[in-house]
């Protein structure tokens, strides 16, 4: 009777499961239809305006790392990017690089434990601010090189989950997080591949569609890797999500944790030459 029970009780279990997990994705994409196109139109709009969206979507990263490391919050992080952001905005990219590095020093000097883990959140999540603010602001027509980084590491996310739900098979790093499979880890860059064959329309100078695919595969490996190493950070402090900002996303970190790696990367690239083939 017992064994009974125990059975009846799973399966009782298993449609709920199912049903919170459908919930869950219905909230994501909804999340996603949202935030999506207003990310685009902010950045699409530029000047300030994008400037201290960037700040704030920082600050709410920033404090989710600070209560990840040390397991407290502390509001007063809340101001460092926007500290950062002015100084970029009124003395430059070298000028905001410095308080970067300032203002990370004085984050590990204040908090309470693990200082070295914590000082390292605002380089973490405040590069991928600057990039951005950069991209945007180094030349007419920035807006389209940050259209390429969001929607590239957009649709390395949407090709990993659905080729990865679809074809499952070997567990890409189950240690770490168990629901990525190798599938979707090749799905996502597929994805990111063919999405800027067609994002060169937004390029009128774009002359070398191998080049563009390239740097599309490769902004898709560096976001999957800023999405493993988040998972790996959670998992060590035990959480399952870095906050619960966005429905169906979690924090701000989970849904920004590709890009915090896809953006100074290509940052990077713009600063050798590396993206000739994406001229505006």
């Amino acid at each position: 009777m017992q064994f009974e029970s125990s059975v009846g009780a799973s399966a009782a279990m298993a449609p709920l499961s199912q049903i919170a997990e459908r919930r869950n994705l219905s909230y994501r994409i909804m999340s996603g239809l949202v935030l999506g196109p207003l990310v685009l139109v902010l950045a699409f709009v530029g000047g300030p305006i994008f400037d201290i969206a960037l700040a704030a979507a920082t600050a709410f990263g920033l404090a989710e790392w600070i209560k990840l490391v040390t397991g407290r919050s502390v509001r007063w992080v809340y101001t460092v990017p926007l500290a950062v952001i002015g100084v970029y905005m009124t003395l430059g990219i070298e000028a905001g690089l410095v308080a970067l590095v300032v203002l990370s020093l004085a984050v590990g000097l204040f908090v309470p434990v693990n200082r070295t883990l914590a000082a390292l959140g605002l380089p973490y999540v405040g590069l991928t601010m600057l990039s951005l603010a950069w991209l945007h602001d180094v030349l007419d027509g920035g807006w389209r090189l940050v259209f390429f980084v969001f929607i590239v590491v957009w649709s390395t996310d949407i090709g990993a989950f659905f080729v990865g739900r679809l074809v499952r098979g070997p567990r890409l790093a189950p240690r770490i997080s168990p629901n990525k499979t190798w599938s979707g880890f090749v799905g996502g860059l597929v994805f990111a591949g063919l999405i800027a064959i067609g994002l060169m329309a937004l390029f009128p100078g774009a002359s070398k569609p191998v080049q563009v695919v390239e740097i599309a595969i490769g902004l898709s490996l560096f976001g999957q890797g800023g999405d493993l190493f988040e998972s790996a950070m959670k998992r060590k402090f035990g959480v399952k999500d870095s906050g619960d900002l966005i429905p169906g996303h979690g924090g701000m970190l989970d849904r920004i944790d590709a890009l915090l790696w896809a953006a100074p990367a290509f940052a990077l690239l713009h600063v050798f030459g590396l993206t000739a083939g994406l001229s505006p």
